[in-house]
């Protein structure tokens, strides 16, 4: 038993020793800031009250809304030119308007926050230090509860939460940019990048169209 037990570890161990090897193993700090265009029709939110008297959130129409992504990728290079990559994300993408004229005077914003995993294929065109850098693949949101600010004229600020749907969001992503190559360890790669929102998993009564740009800049070292 302790003998199948310890060829199960050096199974296990070998792929990543000779990834290792031949650095074909990056692991990056990511950021990207974002802007998104959403189409909302005729939709009303209900915060959790705690106690408050509170207002239903009321959107409707285009609404462009700012924010970033922030996390950790893996890149795994399994030919030359040719990469996969996934990693696990925060994203917060907040949301301005003013209140309803019967509400009174004043704003509500939106922060809207997910866990994003994406998955996706790239291809670097060159062996030079800077190359074109291409990407393309699927991204899923992993919807968190939202936070509502609402200020109030002559009033106290509201500070709210709005729970929502756990059920994955899609996204399909397509990139281009570039690639630099700092040193022998050290990549540094910036992509604008477009992602149109596919929708929530059964939430087609709920669905909102929506794309965003996002500026995807990531460094990574190569063990």
């Amino acid at each position: 038993m302790k003998r199948k037990f310890l060829f199960l570890l050096l199974l296990l161990w070998l792929p990543t020793a000779l990834c290792m090897g031949q650095q074909k193993l990056l692991v990056s700090a990511t950021v990207a800031p974002s802007v998104s265009h959403t189409n909302y029709i005729h939709r009303y939110y209900y915060p959790n009250s705690d106690g408050q008297i509170v207002e239903p959130v009321y959107i409707n129409g285009i609404r462009w809304a700012t924010g970033y992504s922030a996390g950790v990728s893996v890149l795994y290079n399994y030919v030359p030119g040719w990469s996969v990559s996934s990693g696990i994300w925060f994203q917060q993408l907040t949301t301005r308007q003013a209140r309803q004229t019967a509400a009174g005077d004043g704003t509500t914003t939106i922060h809207n926050r997910a866990v994003r995993i994406p998955l996706l294929l790239n291809y670097v065109s060159s062996t030079n230090r800077l190359s074109p850098y291409f990407s393309f693949g699927l991204m899923t949101d992993i919807p968190l509860p939202s936070r509502i600010v609402v200020h109030r004229t002559g009033e106290s600020t509201q500070y709210l939460k709005l729970e929502t749907s756990t059920r994955p969001i899609l996204h399909l992503l397509a990139g281009i940019g570039g690639r630099y190559q700092i040193n022998k360890r050290c990549t540094l790669m910036a992509q604008p990048i477009w992602t149109y929102k596919f929708g929530q998993i059964g939430g087609a009564n709920t669905y909102n169209s929506s794309f965003e740009v996002s500026l995807l800049t990531q460094v990574a070292y190569a063990f």
